[in-house]
């Protein structure tokens, strides 16, 4: 028997954890765009809460955080959001929308077609 995943152990059982798909880049983009935003309201921007927000580990966050400030999606001082970071989460946001509106619209058509 393989498994694809890992192991956890909660109240002496062992579960299998499904193991999650891989991220594109956008979406890793998207995700430290989101946690910035999301730490920027609660105060201080700090790296390290930013990065286990995204799950990353140290080196993957910051050659992440590097294309994000040469892409000038956040400032070069401080993890601050530029206004081209935000047009890129206000962007993503009406795309992920879209997709998942053609999806209900897909399977209603696919089921309808089914009682036809």
């Amino acid at each position: 028997m393989s498994t694809k995943g890992s192991f956890i152990y909660q109240n002496d059982v062992c579960i299998l954890m499904a193991r999650r798909e891989k991220r594109t880049k956008l979406e890793i983009f998207y995700d430290i765009l989101t946690a910035i935003q999301n730490e920027s309201s609660s105060g201080e921007v700090k790296p390290t809460r930013v990065q286990q927000r995204c799950n990353m580990s140290f080196d993957k966050f910051s050659r992440y955080m590097e294309a994000l400030k040469n892409e000038g999606l956040i400032h070069d001082s401080s993890p601050i959001i530029t206004e081209k970071g935000t047009k890129l989460l206000q962007d993503y946001d009406k795309i992920k929308d879209f997709l998942n509106k053609m999806k209900l619209e897909y399977v209603s058509n696919e089921e309808a077609s089914h009682y036809v």
